[in-house]
């Protein structure tokens, strides 16, 4: 209550002593995103929980525990600083500790100083922590020390906020669109579609038929156990698809059926990517702007910008339908009797066969980030140097959905459309320090021979020598070099490893992975990906897929009971471990 809140830094690690310098492989809270309001209600990780839809308005955050927190949260952090939307306190203990990262901040934004204005940027204020062990300090000396830096300042600013509420009726009008600060002109009016930037409007179907009434839908001719969209294009392997809400009365017209929960303006999103239970989506794919939408016995697609001929076999191409999936989950099956079990509640889940550009500069995007701040990059990416596509009209969520707006589709960047691109430019948009891998990634890959370098890379058959090849680009490591050449460049014996992948893989194949792993190193990377191979001759890049989207919290209800109360039983023993 009034205006103060409490969070660790860290969400998880690894930690064999009670030192915070025994701390490894830590994982943050997603800090930053609750603080400027795309942190996902009710989460406890990247791909949970529903939008926020409104700025939060942080005025400051305070480390309580030193300059050993404070130096632990510029660690993490430092891009924030770099972006010019954090700067230190005034304190000296603050500027002290703050110094190199703001004399960082400084150099980075091409200026001698970091001036921000009132309101412009969230102050970060180091206090003596105020355990008995922080002997530096008297007990008066910290109780003055948090009385200035926290308490008055943020009763102060709590005060004013309240006083501003009541004053200002319409005061959260101005966040009711993800781009009420942008310019008026109609290009420019909002972002493109993203999977994160439903929060205040919402796609009709209905409204896009409107659009092209004379592109019916056409059928896919595809069956459920091969493909299911709702599992496909909502497990992170793609960042450029937009859930539709689907009205009851144009449900039947496909045959399908909607639930209220599905039709509702306010359907509720577990997870960042979506729900299994969305059946409709639109999105940019190459030189059209396509809606798929799922039936209980096909999938069906509708073309609303750019030509219709030929986009059946470029969707099945993309869904790479040339391999049958059935024999696959049996092969599967049989080879592990808990993907058996899940292969049964989830059908259809398939590797995409992507643009290996849009790919590999997406998921230069997605390193230590999070999915809503992704997509926001990726939306400013396209605006500022792809192709205007279409307008797409979007209802507001204010006067019962009533009002109208329009959402701007983009193409993805060309390396042409990039060649004049700027480091400046992309930290402007918002890409901190993913900037200078863009820039540096696009230079190497002009000189290695550009989109056709990536596609030689589609023919290769050894998956280590294109993970060796992709690691050569500036941020890009083993996990995103094998997120790239699964998901785009037809490399099915890739497994990207993360630490949710690699407790995956400690409970159910072998427990050592984990317990003799501090890190991700190159040997346990290669031990855990092996773990997979070992287990699934045929493509198991994609078995390893269905067992991620099991962990995925939007999927937990359509699981069999025991699988879900092996999850959290596990769960529950990693956390008594640490």
């Amino acid at each position: 209550g009034r205006g103060f809140a409490m969070w660790d830094i860290v969400a998880e690690c690894e930690r064999e002593g009670s030192l915070d310098t025994d701390i490894e492989g830590e994982v943050t809270n997603p800090i930053r995103e609750f603080c400027e309001g795309t942190i996902l209600d009710g989460s406890d990780g990247d791909d949970r929980g529903v939008m926020l839809s409104e700025y939060l308005g942080i005025k400051r955050i305070v480390i309580s525990n030193g300059t050993t927190g404070a130096k632990f949260f510029v660690k993490h952090f430092t891009d924030w600083f770099v972006d010019g939307k954090l700067f230190a306190a005034g304190d000296d203990m603050s500027q002290r500790v703050f110094k190199t990262v703001m004399n960082k901040a400084r150099k980075a934004n091409g200026n001698g100083s970091v001036e921000l204005e009132e309101g412009s940027g969230i102050e970060v204020v180091c206090l003596p922590g105020v355990s008995p062990a922080a002997a530096k300090f008297t007990y008066l000396e910290k109780r003055d020390a948090w009385e200035k830096g926290c308490y008055g300042p943020g009763l102060a600013d709590y005060e004013a906020w309240k006083d501003e509420s009541r004053n200002s009726a319409n005061s959260r009008q101005q966040l009711q669109t993800p781009d009420s600060k942008r310019s008026k002109s109609p290009r420019k009016s909002a972002t493109s579609p993203s999977p994160s930037n439903k929060g205040s409007v919402r796609i009709v179907s209905s409204d896009l038929a409107a659009l092209t009434p004379e592109n019916e839908w056409v059928d896919l001719e595809v069956p459920a156990r091969e493909l299911r969209p709702s599992a496909t294009l909502t497990n992170g392997q793609c960042f450029n698809w937009l859930v539709v809400d689907i009205e009851p009365a144009e449900a039947g017209d496909c045959g399908s059926t909607v639930d209220d929960d599905v039709a509702s303006p306010q359907k509720q999103q577990q997870s960042a990517w979506g729900t299994h239970d969305a059946k409709e989506w639109i999105g940019p794919l190459q030189s059209r702007v396509i809606s798929i939408r799922e039936t209980p016995t096909t999938t069906l697609f509708r073309v609303l910008h750019g030509p219709v001929a030929g986009t059946k076999e470029d969707l099945r191409r993309y869904f790479r339908l040339e391999t049958p999936l059935a024999p696959l989950y049996e092969e599967w099956s049989r080879a592990d009797a808990r993907l058996a079990k899940i292969a049964t509640a989830i059908p259809g889940v398939r590797i995409l066969r992507q643009d290996p550009l849009e790919c590999m500069f997406s998921f230069i995007c997605s390193s230590n980030n999070n999915i809503p701040r992704i997509a926001k990059m990726l939306s400013s990416f396209r605006e500022r140097y792809g192709t205007f596509m279409m307008d797409i009209p979007a209802r507001g969520e204010d006067n019962g959905g009533s009002s109208v707006s329009s959402l701007t589709v983009f193409s993805f960047p060309t390396l042409t459309s990039l060649a004049h691109a700027t480091e400046e430019e992309l930290r402007g948009m918002g890409l901190g320090y993913r900037a200078k891998f863009i820039i540096e990634t696009r230079n190497l890959l002009v000189e290695s021979g550009g989109d056709d370098f990536l596609l030689d890379l589609r023919t290769q058959r050894d998956a280590d020598a294109v993970q060796e090849e992709l690691i050569k680009f500036s941020g890009i490591g083993r996990k995103v070099a094998d997120c790239v050449a699964l998901f785009s460049l037809d490399q099915d014996d890739a497994i990207p490893v993360d630490v949710h992948v690699q407790h995956i893989a400690s409970r159910d194949y072998d427990p050592t992975v984990l317990g003799e792993a501090k890190s991700l190193t190159p040997t346990i990377y290669k031990r855990v990906g092996d773990l997979f191979r070992e287990r699934f001759d045929s493509y198991p890049g994609w078995a390893h897929s269905l067992l991620f989207v099991a962990e995925l919290p939007s999927f937990r209800g359509i699981l069999p009971a025991d699988v879900v109360r092996e999850m959290d039983e596990w769960r529950e023993h990693e956390q008594r471990k640490k």
